[in-house]
């Protein structure tokens, strides 16, 4: 069955740890941002604890930053794959204590801006990029649109985004993303800003279990 995380994208600190609170037990995770960096230490026994920073940078300063989420307690961390061989090196030197999921392209990014951008289709970004860090990597980070044309088997598939149109370019529903071979939900608006958060996790999870039938 899929994963839920639920992406805590406040500008209050105070508001994302009330919502982790009312949450905690009822999904598999949190994802934060550099906003609640200081506060992750709150939310690492509340399951998975994602740090969405999309390193890219020089060898040793994504080494360092490594160690410093690890020593947070964080399970899982983005990492671009427009990084160089020797940031892959190192990456996958922590490759056993923490999920490092390559990020290619943004899911805000429409089909034709990404192609404008780099000038290849989806399907050659994977190809190209998730390659040359696939030794590192425990998954990567798309569009549940996108699975289909990843030839990545062995690797997560993190999907985020789910239900929400805002900031997204390409979203689906919950269910449709499990249909489609996703393994971790990332879901923000659409559990956080509901009247009642706890009851739409309930109903989410209600609806992915039947969609397994």
């Amino acid at each position: 069955m899929c994963k839920i995380i639920v992406a805590l994208d406040y500008n209050n600190p105070l508001d994302a740890l009330e919502m982790a609170a009312k949450l905690r037990g009822k999904v598999d995770g949190f994802k934060i941002n550099h906003m609640l960096w200081e506060q992750s230490e709150y939310l690492r026994d509340c399951g998975e604890l994602f740090v969405d920073c999309k390193l890219w940078d020089t060898p040793n300063t994504v080494k360092e930053v490594l160690q410093k989420i690890i020593d947070k307690g964080a399970t899982m961390v983005t990492v671009s794959t427009f990084n160089n061989d020797s940031v892959f090196y190192e990456c996958s030197r922590f490759s056993n204590q923490i999920k490092i999921l390559g990020v290619t392209y943004l899911t805000s990014w429409s089909k034709e801006e990404q192609f404008k951008l780099y000038n290849k289709s989806v399907r050659n970004m994977w190809d190209e990029n998730i390659e040359r860090a696939k030794e590192c990597l425990s998954g990567i980070i798309c569009s549940p649109l996108d699975i289909k044309t990843i030839n990545q088997p062995d690797l997560l598939k993190v999907c985020p985004g789910i239900g929400s149109n805002k900031g997204q370019s390409r979203t689906v529903t919950p269910t449709k993303a499990k249909e489609l071979g996703a393994d971790y939900l990332v879901i923000g608006r659409t559990i956080t800003q509901s009247n009642d958060p706890e009851h739409t996790v309930n109903q989410i999870k209600v609806d992915l279990k039947q969609n397994m039938n």
